[in-house]
């Protein structure tokens, strides 16, 4: 009976062994949960047990701040580098800025011309504009001019065809003070290779012309012949096209009204005798003595800076 009691207390002994241990490998899952319930109330970091629990891996996309968050990061990868830029709002240009700025510059301009309404005299006109701009688009200046003439064949044939001969001064140097303004501005393609600015200009002056009249009779041209500073207002209109910074080409049309005297007709048989006696008796005329002319104009200094931002 000893030895029988002592083998059921070592089989009850081995049975409660085994099932201690499964109970503990059970237990162990289920307790997990619990586990995590309890971490946000008291401390949130430590297991049930008392021990801190073990940080999971998570590959959640976004941050406490609502922002995207670096998976690379998060997995212990590399940063990727993502490519810098200086691009902003301010390098996209609407509206461009002007090719050529002549506020502030000086412009040199030799120019070549001929007038265009007189059939019986021709003048061909060489000048220099020095014109400052005080604006872009406003400037003054002055212009010096040089005239040599020539006669139409009409100018003979009035003579044989009515035996008469034409009334008719030339000019020789003449001034004047110029406003302008450019009212318009644009450009255009180039057969669509490049891009040609212009611009529109009107003018208006006043100045003085140096003329002396042809007299009738050969044979009294140097003695009746008189000399006149005539004063010349003018009005004008023209283009300009600019080829660099600092060059352009210019076309005008420009109509110098000039107060002129020429020599008096013989009244009852009387002429005058020389040219002072010519001057006091010659009648005043006003002539409309168009030119048409083109040039070139030089800007100093030759290149230029703009004064506002974009």
């Amino acid at each position: 009976m000893k030895r029988l009691a002592i083998s059921l207390s070592v089989c009850v002994a081995l049975l409660g062994w085994t099932a201690t241990g499964h109970a503990k490998r059970g237990g162990g899952k289920a307790a997990a949960p619990a586990a995590d319930e309890n971490a946000g109330g008291e401390g949130g970091d430590k297991a049930a047990g008392g021990e801190a629990a073990p940080a999971s891996e998570s590959l959640d996309t976004t941050s406490p701040e609502g922002e995207p968050a670096k998976i690379e990061e998060e997995i212990g990868g590399p940063k990727a580098q993502r490519p810098t830029t200086t691009l902003s709002w301010q390098d996209i240009v609407v509206v461009p800025r002007k090719a050529f700025i002549k506020s502030g510059r000086l412009e040199l301009a030799p120019i070549a011309g001929i007038t265009v309404n007189d059939n019986l005299i021709r003048h061909y006109m060489f000048a220099v504009d020095l014109n400052y701009f005080l604006t872009d688009a406003l400037w003054v200046g002055l212009q010096g001019q040089y005239f040599v003439k020539q006669l139409s064949t009409q100018a003979e044939l009035v003579g044989l065809q009515f035996n008469r001969i034409s009334t008719m001064n030339r000019y020789l140097y003449g001034g004047q003070f110029n406003m302008g303004y450019v009212p318009v501005y644009g450009k255009f393609a180039w057969f669509n290779r490049s891009i040609v600015h212009w611009e529109i200009w009107a003018l208006g002056g006043i100045g003085v012309t140096l003329t002396e009249n042809i007299s009738r009779d050969p044979a009294d041209q140097d003695s009746k012949a008189f000399k006149n500073t005539a004063l010349t207002p003018s009005f004008g209109i023209g283009s300009r096209f600019f080829l660099t910074q600092w060059l352009t080409v210019n076309f005008a049309l420009r109509d110098y009204l000039i107060i002129d005297k020429y020599e008096p007709l013989p009244m009852g048989g009387v002429a005058c005798t020389d040219s002072v006696d010519c001057k006091a008796k010659a009648p005043g005329v006003v002539v409309n003595n168009f030119v048409a002319y083109v040039g070139v104009g030089m800007y100093l200094p030759t290149k230029f800076s703009y004064k506002t931002p974009r």
